[in-house]
């Protein structure tokens, strides 16, 4: 019988034995088996802790709600539809980056989500409760609705009314004041959140000379709403503005048009020129002032216009209507006479150069009114009046007429 002495397990000249290869074979199988069950663990735990639509093309999205983050695949085609299959619940206040209707066109997109919260806005005495998810001090304002002017100021400032609203903190906003600047002649509107009228300056680098410049009010005085204040400088200085040309009336009377009725058959314009001035100021006033030059850059254009004349006049002669006013029959001819002079029988005339109007020429020709409300054009009425004015004036009109003889006017 044939004896096998025992195998020992032995390096030989550097060369591994064959029991040494099995063993050593087995040991990297084991492990190579447990790092592929730990990666296969690993997978699917991710595929577990990240939901997924198995819809037509995935995308990877990562969403930003606060401070959590969420990843996921999914099919989705819009944030909205997204946000439904995740079920992540969100308010009308609430601001979502990009919009619901946005269309997921990329395999990777991020989702912003600001969730809204309670504030209080005040302004001046109005408290204004809303919710916003905006951040910034005049972003939440705006929210609130209310509009910021220039220079107008929002800050974060300790609320009191914690118990009722459970807010600690308030937007505040301070309103600038307005200041009307007078500099140098150009009138500007200012807000300025400036206290005194030094700090104003200061804030505007507006330097005031005591020899060179006039301020209006001194560097103590505190700034109020709407307060006026200017800045000139003293002695003579040349200044460039740019006036209105006015336009002139051109007047039609028309006959056949009722009386008192007005047409505007050619609307006026007025024209525009500079003109430059030397002007000579002391303590903010102006002294003196020459013009240097002028130009016209659009000549103005005149207005056109028909005023009405046509009067029905009362039935009867001259003499039915003096009649018909009161005065004596003995005293036409004296009537006559002077009426004749004064306006040619027209109740409608007028002198261009005193305004004086009427048979007799009244100055103002309101005067007749109290002979009647018709005195503009009733010849009657305007006879009664011219009677009263001759006898109380004159005593009588044969003395009327002496007198016009000797004066041609009375």
């Amino acid at each position: 019988m044939l004896k096998f002495k025992s195998m020992k397990l032995r390096k030989v000249k550097g060369v591994i034995s064959i029991p040494s290869l099995v063993i050593l074979g087995l040991t990297v199988a084991i492990l190579v088996f447990s790092i592929t069950a730990k990666q296969s663990d690993l997978f699917a735990s991710a595929a577990s802790a990240e939901p997924t639509d198995q819809d037509g093309e995935q995308s990877f999205i990562t969403i930003y709600d606060g401070e959590e983050k969420i990843t996921m695949r999914s099919g989705a085609t819009t944030v909205r539809s997204l946000l439904e299959r995740a079920g992540i619940k969100y308010t009308e206040y609430d601001t979502i980056e990009p919009n619901l209707d946005e269309e997921i066109d990329s395999e990777t997109f991020n989702i912003n989500i600001y969730r809204a919260r309670e504030a209080v806005v005040i302004d001046n005495n109005i408290k204004k409760f809303i919710h916003t998810s905006s951040a910034e001090p005049e972003a939440v304002v705006a929210d609130a609705g209310i509009q910021l002017l220039d220079a107008d100021i929002v800050e974060v400032v300790p609320y009191d009314g914690l118990l009722e609203s459970g807010l600690t903190a308030a937007y505040q906003i301070t309103r600038a004041k307005t200041v009307n600047l007078d500099f140098y002649g150009k009138s500007i509107k200012v807000r300025t959140q400036a206290d005194t009228i030094g700090e104003f300056r200061a804030e505007r680098d507006i330097k005031i000379d005591s020899k060179k410049t006039w301020a209006s009010l001194k560097d103590d005085v505190k700034i109020t709403e709407g307060i006026s204040f200017a800045v000139y400088r003293q002695g003579k200085q040349t200044r460039t503005v740019e006036e209105a040309i006015p336009y002139k009336v051109k007047t039609t009377y028309d006959y056949s048009m009722n009386y008192g009725s007005r047409k505007v058959t050619k609307q006026g314009q007025k024209g525009k020129k500079t003109v430059t001035y030397e002007i000579d100021f002391r303590n903010g006033k102006e002294i003196s002032r020459k013009v240097l030059s002028s130009i016209v850059n659009k000549k103005p254009i005149d207005e056109e216009v028909r005023v009405g004349m046509k009067v029905s006049l009362p039935a009867g002669s001259h003499e039915d209507w003096m009649a018909r006013a009161g005065i004596s029959a003995g005293d036409y001819g004296y009537v006559n006479y002077i009426i004749e002079r004064e306006s040619h029988w027209n109740p409608l005339s007028r002198n261009s150069y005193s305004g004086a109007t009427g048979l007799c020429q009244a100055l103002p020709g309101s005067k007749m009114a109290s002979a009647g409300s018709d005195w503009a054009t009733n010849p009657i009425t305007q006879l009664r009046w011219c009677n009263g004015y001759a006898v109380g004036r004159y005593g009588s009109w044969a003395k009327a007429y002496q007198f016009w003889t000797a004066n041609h006017w009375w």
